[in-house]
């Protein structure tokens, strides 16, 4: 309501405007061009509130009005005035709203049309009226060119953002098929190796393979659990952050790898906690499935404004391991947050991971 309240309030200020300018042109040309009549105020109210009424919602029904009443206007010998903008303004948004198919076909017969319309006046009132013909062409050529280059630009801005809405919805998209990745794939590390554990001991050490088998049960659960929420929510699931590390050095001991931690106590904001888990849990993994060792030491600390994350093993790594999701996973969350990751081979054999997380940024 307060809208059509405003369109009004302009389109009322802009029709005194036109009907005021149009009597001081009519005052200025005064003995070379007919009066002023009721026809005349006539032409220039249906010009003027149909451009500005429907520029917008039809702006071909616009521009066709505009210049069939411009046309009548100077046929019937008015002055020249303020009704001519309204074929400019009428022009400019066919342009700049509609294709351009359908802008340049409309600016071509408005240009024939306004010309024939012309013709004709400027026959009784010039020798030679090709050139004001022409010239009279600019009128409609000039504000189409100016509206097809807005139009133009507004379809590059309208594909640039939809590429940045595709854009994001793929990286939405990787970002939790890496977390689906990190959730099953530590799950099932985990189920692979307790399992291994509770064949090799099921005869001798029947109370160590109740324990590995309670601990698959544990494990799988835990990750049907995480892999529910997050369909649940189609988001990307919280990590648990550095409050559950414990909880994943227990399902990792019960795996059979002895895990050695240090971590100092921090108050960490809540992605950089959330990155820290991440790293640890995805290096724990790729220990129980890559390293072919018995025993990781994690060690947490802060080195000037950095948060350090470091997770070593004493396996038998002579090389980088292929890089897939979880490395590479792990690499883009780190460098999501400003941080900085080295993995590779260590010098005195094993394999290490270090993650350098920004606690300024």
């Amino acid at each position: 309501m307060k809208t059509r309240f405003v369109v009004a309030a302009v389109i009322g200020a802009a029709l005194i405007g036109a009907v005021a300018a149009t009597v001081g042109a009519a005052a200025l040309q005064a003995g070379r061009s007919e009066p002023l009549d009721v026809w005349a105020f006539l032409l220039v109210v249906v010009a003027v509130v149909t451009t500005l009424g429907l520029r917008r919602t039809r702006p071909v029904l616009a521009l066709a009005v505009a210049i069939v009443a411009t046309g009548g206007y100077l046929l019937a010998g008015y002055p020249y005035g303020p009704i001519q903008l309204c074929m400019i303004v009428a022009m400019f948004e066919v342009a700049r709203r509609c294709s351009l198919k359908v802008s340049l076909l409309a600016c071509g017969l408005a240009a024939v049309v306004a010309s024939a319309c012309v013709a004709a006046r400027f026959s009784r009132e010039l020798e030679s009226p090709l050139l004001m013909m022409a010239a009279w062409m600019g009128w409609v050529v000039l504000p189409w060119s100016l509206g097809a280059l807005a139009n133009a630009i507004g379809s590059a801005r309208e594909r640039a953002r939809q590429q940045l809405v595709t854009r994001v919805a793929l990286e939405e998209r990787m970002k939790i098929a890496a977390d689906v990745h990190d959730i099953a794939g530590h799950g099932f590390a985990l189920v692979a190796m307790q399992a291994g554990v509770a064949l090799l001991v099921f005869d001798e050490q029947p109370d160590q393979a109740r324990t590995s088998l309670n601990a698959i049960k544990e494990t799988s659960a835990k990750a049907l659990a995480e892999l529910r929420g997050m369909l649940d929510a189609i988001a990307m699931p919280k990590a648990a952050g550095l409050t559950g590390l414990p909880d994943l050095v227990e399902q990792v001991r019960a795996g059979g790898l002895r895990v050695h931690v240090e971590v100092e106590p921090f108050d960490l904001a809540e992605d950089i906690d959330a990155v820290a888990y991440r790293v640890v849990q995805e290096s724990l993994t790729n220990v129980l499935r890559h390293a072919g060792s018995s025993s990781a030491d994690v060690r947490i600390a802060q080195q000037d404004d950095e948060l350090v994350v470091q997770v070593v093993d004493r396996g038998q790594a002579k090389v980088a391991p292929r890089v897939g999701r979880g490395l590479s996973g792990m690499r883009r969350r780190v460098e999501d947050i400003g941080g900085r990751l080295e993995a590779g081979p260590r010098a005195g054999g094993g394999f290490g991971v270090v993650a350098r997380l920004p606690l300024v940024r």
